[in-house]
């Protein structure tokens, strides 16, 4: 798979802002900036040394296009190992597309979404490993979501896969010395304690990788209860603004109403509800039944109660209700005198007292929730890996095979059988490590990326 031609793309959002990047790679990227790129100095940009930014404008036909600053970056030190050309224009959608139509005139071809980090990869500046955590440091929602991305795209992953082959190829090695020797009394169970240690590794980094998808696609926590107990006001806190309508009234809220919050470095997407209640009217009903489809998508339940008043048939009707998920029970208004029986609560365990008026409790809410989804385990970059649904199952796909050849060993099985499935477990480490990688797996990984990245 050998990039093809030159490319251009424009490389910042569009709409008006500070600057525009029309950014062009290939072999023809320096020429074809030439050609309609007149410099202050006069001086080409062929004579130009490399990592240099030249002032001047871009003329098309005679008129100017617009004042620009163009960064000339030569192979084989740059973002693809290609000659690179980065036009710093004025932002708009005008200027930057004009830019781009005459780099498509001159020669260049549009580049494909995550083109320029496919070549990056393609030319052996990055794995496909650091390739992939390019899109998780654009995406990060949190600084610590960025600082696992960043720390993936240093190449942490690749290496430990890297050190998993490598000691997988030893077994192998060990295995097949009885294939082609077999006069030779060999024993393969010194083989076990290692491909026992390579599983170790392998849940590990799978354990990292279930930890790094709270990072990656973050939760959703429905805040649910009857009306009146303090569910909008509950969210209002957490986000720290005024973002559902609070008032006395029973069923002010009508409608989901969600946000985006970080508890920690965990995007966490709240969803307050409409009051669970017989409704009384067609838009309660309409009210309920979209919190009804809240909770059903949320992986996480904060189900409110309100100290200050009795237990309510409909507040033991949630009681009672089976989630399925993580749940928190939560007694509001802790700062009005308690009438709430907590007999009612004998099976609920950890329920935790707060009040969304003043902020009591908030602090424990977040560490409980955060407990609750991590299990007790603490989030730090080093204990984090962002990896995909297909680099979680070829994963999984190697800890199997060595499995079966752990299995095979214990049967006293021939070395062949044993081979085979470590053969299998190194063939799928060399695809995390992106080797002999078909090109419709490559454009499915970089397709998720914008174009211009």
């Amino acid at each position: 798979m050998i990039p093809d031609g030159t490319i251009a793309a424009i490389s910042t959002p569009l709409g008006e802002g500070g600057i525009g990047i029309v950014r062009l790679s290939g072999a023809a990227a320096i020429a074809i900036v030439d050609s309609f790129f007149r410099p202050s100095t006069g001086e080409s940009l062929d004579a130009v040394p490399s990592h240099t930014l030249h002032h001047g404008f871009i003329e098309a036909s005679g008129e100017r296009i617009d004042e620009v600053l163009v960064s000339v970056m030569r192979a084989p030190r740059t973002y693809t190992r290609e000659d690179v050309v980065e036009i710093n224009c004025h932002s708009g959608f005008v200027a930057s597309r004009a830019i781009l139509d005459l780099s498509l005139a001159a020669g260049a071809r549009l580049a494909e979404r995550g083109e320029f980090t496919k070549r990056a990869y393609l030319n052996g500046r990055i794995s496909l490993d650091q390739a992939k955590s390019v899109l998780d440091v654009v995406r990060a929602k949190t600084r610590l979501g960025l600082e696992a991305a960043i720390d993936q795209l240093g190449g942490r992953f690749s290496r430990s896969i890297e050190e998993i082959r490598d000691d997988i190829a030893i077994q192998l090695a060990t295995i097949e010395v009885q294939i082609d020797f077999p006069d030779v009394e060999a024993d393969s169970t010194p083989v076990l304690p290692a491909i026992g240690r390579l599983r170790a590794r392998i849940q590990d980094l799978l354990a990292q990788a279930d930890r790094g998808r709270l990072l990656r696609d973050g939760v959703t926590a429905a805040i649910i209860g009857r009306p009146n107990v303090g569910k909008s006001t509950l969210l209002n806190r957490l986000l720290a603004q005024e973002r559902a309508i609070v008032t006395p009234i029973p069923g002010t809220t009508r409608d989901t109403i969600e946000e985006e919050v970080s508890f920690d470095g965990i995007p966490i997407r709240l969803i307050d509800t409409a009051g669970l209640r017989p409704p009384t009217d067609a838009v309660e009903s309409e009210g309920v039944r979209r919190s009804e489809e809240a909770i059903a998508r949320a992986d996480l339940i904060l189900l409110v109660l309100d100290r200050s008043v009795p237990l309510t048939d409909e507040d033991h009707v949630l009681l009672r209700r089976s989630w399925d998920r993580p749940a928190q029970v939560l007694l509001n208004k802790s700062d009005l005198p308690p009438r709430l029986d907590p007999s009612g609560l004998r099976d609920r365990k950890a329920v935790l007292a707060i009040s969304s008026a003043t902020g009591e409790g908030i602090d424990a809410l977040v560490e409980r929730v955060k407990h609750l989804l991590l299990h007790g385990e603490v989030l730090a970059r080093g204990a984090l890996l962002l990896l995909d649904t297909w680099e979680q199952n070829l994963l999984r796909r190697t800890d199997g095979f060595l499995a079966k050849s752990a299995a095979a060993i214990r049967e006293t099985r021939s070395p062949d059988v044993i081979a085979e499935e470590l053969r299998r477990a190194h063939r799928a480490t060399g695809e995390l490590q992106g080797i002999d990688l078909t090109e419709a797996v490559l454009d499915e990984v970089f397709a998720r990326f914008c174009v211009g990245k």
